[in-house]
């Protein structure tokens, strides 16, 4: 949906389907393995859908990319697990600070924004060598980044 300009939509469904439910059954203080994932995801929805928009929340998630903590994917069992459905939460990141570094607003961060979105992705590729769909995936959008940067 994300790279079908559904973004916004797939945001939507995650609101709807995941959070609310999630909250409304174990209040937002409730844990489960996934719930770290869901800002990063929710984020990378609304950067994507809104590409050539304004972000209301860009400061928001300019500031948290940078703090290093919130670029660790904890569990790491998270990694292999996402990536058997999908991508994987690196390179979730990697998208993040892609499309940070392609905002105006963002242009004084600009290059660490970019190396840090392929040193995500090249990780994303190494870390999916046994998941195929998630190495492709990765190695596209490392293709696309260094391309763009280039």
């Amino acid at each position: 949906m994300k790279d079908n300009e559904l973004a916004l939509g797939a945001r939507d469904v995650v609101l709807r389907r995941v959070v609310a439910p999630f909250d409304e059954h174990f209040g937002s203080s409730g844990s489960t393995p996934t719930k770290e994932l869901w800002g990063p995801i929710l984020m990378l929805l609304d950067l994507q859908g809104n590409t050539g928009k304004e972000v209301k929340r860009i400061d928001e998630y300019l500031e948290w990319v940078l703090e290093e903590k919130n670029m660790v994917i904890k569990p790491a069992i998270l990694e292999s697990a996402f990536g058997a459905f999908g991508v994987t939460p690196t390179a979730i990141l990697g998208e993040i600070c892609f499309n940070l570094a392609r905002r105006r607003e963002c242009g004084e961060y600009k290059d660490t924004l970019y190396s840090m979105s392929v040193a995500f992705m090249e990780k994303a590729v190494s870390n999916s060598e046994q998941i195929p769909f998630a190495n492709m995936y990765a190695k596209r959008k490392l293709r696309e980044i260094k391309d763009l940067h280039n």
